[in-house]
C-alpha cells in the first residue's frame, strides 16, 4: 500500500509504466471513425453563429501536422522567436512583499514552471548542429553535445523518420517536484497540461512563420531520457515538437522567397 501522505509515488509509477504502446500497426492504419456526442435530437439545440475570422483564428486554421520537411537553413532570429514565444519570460512581478517571480508566455500552476526545454538543432544560421538546453532566464542556448545527432535520436522517437530533416526537434521535460511539492498527485496532471500549453504556443508561432510542426507524444522514454542525459525520475521527457520547412506546396515563409 502507498501511504496517503505519499504524494508522488503513484504518479511516478504511472509515468514509468506508460511507455508507448509499441504497436506500429496503429500508426499505419488510415481509416478511423471520430466519435461525437449529442445529448438532444437534431434541431433542439441552440445554434451558434460562426466565429468571426480574426487574425488569431486564421492562424489557428493554418496549423496542421507536418510529416515531411525540406533541408533548408533557418535564420537564428526565427529560432529565437520560436523559443522565446513558446515559453519565454514576459515580465517580472512581485507576488509577495519579498518574493519576485518571472512569468512566461504559457500558464503554470502556482507559477512554478516545472518544464525545461531541450532541442536538437539542424541547419540553423549561426548555431552549431547539436543538442542544446534553452536557458529561459537568459534567453540563451547551452550546448550539451555537438554534431548531427539524428542517428542517436532515431531510436527514441516513433515519429523520427517524419522529422529527420526538421530544423528543430524541441523536447519538453518536467522536473516533477517543482509542482508536486505544492500540489501533490494532482500536480502531475498540471505538468502534462502545461506541456500542452507550450507545445500549442510553439505550433502557432511556427504557423505564423510559414513553418510546419509536428507534435510527438510517442517516444521510448528510457531511450529519450538517456539521449537528453536525464535520470527519468526527477526529470523526464513528457512531449516533443518538430519544427521546420514543410515539403508541402504553398508552405513558403511569409515575406521570404
Amino acid at each position: 500500500m502507498i501511504p496517503f501522505e505519499d504524494s508522488t509515488t503513484l504518479s511516478l509509477l504511472f509515468h514509468l509504466n506508460s511507455e508507448p504502446w509499441m504497436n506500429t500497426a496503429a500508426y499505419e492504419q488510415s481509416a478511423y471513425n471520430v466519435e461525437y456526442r449529442e445529448l438532444l435530437p437534431p434541431g433542439q439545440a441552440l445554434s451558434l453563429p460562426q466565429p468571426e475570422p480574426t487574425p488569431l483564428l486564421k492562424l489557428m486554421k493554418t496549423r496542421s501536422s507536418c510529416r515531411s520537411y525540406q533541408r533548408r537553413t533557418m535564420p537564428l532570429e526565427t529560432l529565437a522567436m520560436l523559443l522565446g514565444g513558446a515559453c519565454g519570460i514576459t515580465r517580472l512581478s512581485e507576488v509577495s512583499p519579498h518574493v519576485k517571480a518571472y512569468f512566461r508566455t504559457a500558464p503554470s500552476a502556482g507559477g512554478l514552471f516545472p518544464l525545461e526545454t531541450y532541442l536538437t538543432a539542424l541547419d540553423i544560421e549561426g548555431v552549431q548542429d547539436g543538442l542544446y538546453h534553452y536557458a529561459v532566464q537568459h534567453h540563451s542556448l547551452e550546448l550539451i553535445k555537438s554534431g548531427s545527432l539524428s542517428e542517436e535520436r532515431h531510436g527514441s522517437l516513433l515519429a523520427d523518420p517524419f522529422v529527420h530533416d526538421a530544423n528543430l526537434v524541441v523536447f519538453l521535460t518536467a522536473v516533477f517536484m517543482r509542482t508536486q511539492r505544492k500540489y501533490g498527485p494532482r500536480g502531475y496532471r498540471y505538468v502534462l497540461l502545461e506541456a500542452g500549453h507550450v507545445a500549442q504556443n510553439l505550433c502557432l508561432l511556427a504557423a505564423e512563420q510559414g513553418l510546419g510542426s509536428l507534435c510527438i507524444g510517442g517516444f521510448v522514454d528510457s531511450k529519450l531520457n538517456r539521449f537528453l542525459n536525464l535520470d527519468g525520475v526527477r526529470e523526464a521527457a513528457v512531449y516533443a515538437v518538430g519544427v521546420g520547412y514543410s515539403n508541402s506546396p504553398g508552405s513558403e515563409v511569409p515575406g521570404r522567397s
